[in-house]
């Protein structure tokens, strides 16, 4: 029962934002590729976009999910830097919300899937059954 504190909130570590190379599309003066700030999602975001990405088909049997859809909201909210609902980043590319503006900003179908698979790979989704075995086992 002594470590019983060691579940408190206060106690919990945090995750920290990560520093990624989006895109070769994007240069500081100097021609390094500008580092984009990303972060892990949420429990609470995922149900939220998860909810709003699933659709039940007419007869109420079947479930659909737009992966799409889903990738583009993740990759929106988790970016910390550049920020995606700036008006006027948004305006420069003709696109009115952050999950339009992702998909202008990384029109590379790789680096886009790269950057989305960076997220889920630091929210905890790609974890292999072996990798959760050895840290379970720490």
């Amino acid at each position: 029962m002594s470590n019983f504190n060691s579940f408190m909130k206060q106690s919990k570590i945090e995750r920290n934002n990560i520093q990624i190379a989006a895109s070769e599309s994007f240069e500081d003066e100097k021609g390094n590729s500008l580092m984009w700030e990303i972060r892990s999602l949420k429990t609470k975001e995922a149900d939220y976009i998860r909810n709003e990405c699933t659709s039940i088909n007419q007869k109420g049997k079947k479930v659909d999910v737009d992966n799409a859809k889903f990738n583009r909201m993740i990759a929106a909210k988790c970016t910390v830097f550049p920020n995606l609902n700036d008006k006027e980043l948004q305006d420069s590319y003709g696109v009115m919300s952050a999950e339009e503006l992702i998909v202008e900003m990384l029109d590379n179908d790789g680096e886009y899937q790269a950057y989305c698979q960076k997220i889920l790979e630091i929210s905890g989704y790609n974890k292999t059954d072996s990798q959760l075995v050895d840290e379970a086992k720490n």
